[in-house]
């Protein structure tokens, strides 16, 4: 396995939501279901609606890890002026770009290139090259190196994920 990009998860909320940073356990405290109101995070008295995924996606896996063993809370019957939701930076970016959604930093870090390039947000992973070692094909070194030479971290960059290399 040879890292090749990278990706980060993600909170998203309204836009309008006054609220830009979570730290990483106040998330946790909204989806087990200790906080219930914006208010208590900084916003305005309104219900936190916290959306989930279906089972089985990736993104609701995801959660699943990041809760570590803390049973989760859905609030299905929300407003979605006031709720939180998460997926990938990858899928969420061109919603946020359209407008009536944001990202959410995580423990003062912003999920952009830059802070996931850097290892600064803290629920980054990387995605990877997968080939069998003792494979002999003459090519799996060159599409390798291909994979992480500026030409191919840039085809990386552009498709909406993270290169790995500067």
């Amino acid at each position: 396995m040879l890292p090749i990009g990278s990706e980060a998860f993600v909170f998203l909320v309204n836009a309008n939501n006054p609220v830009d940073d979570l730290t990483v356990e106040q998330v946790k405290g909204i989806y087990s279901g200790k906080y219930k109101n914006w208010a208590e995070l900084g916003g305005a008295d309104k219900r936190i609606g916290a959306l989930q995924r279906n089972e089985g996606s990736g993104s609701q896996t995801a959660m699943i890890s990041f809760m570590d063993g803390v049973p989760m809370k859905a609030d299905y019957d929300s407003f979605l002026a006031s709720a939180i939701g998460f997926s990938f930076r990858f899928y969420v970016e061109g919603i946020v770009e359209d407008g009536g959604v944001k990202m959410l930093s995580l423990n003062g870090v912003y999920p952009d290139k830059e802070n996931i390039k850097n290892g600064s947000y803290p629920l980054v992973s990387n995605f990877f090259a997968v080939y069998r070692k003792d494979d002999k094909n003459e090519n799996i070194p060159l599409l390798l190196d291909w994979m992480r030479s500026e030409e191919g971290q840039q085809i990386i960059e552009e498709s909406g994920y993270v290169g790995v290399i500067s």
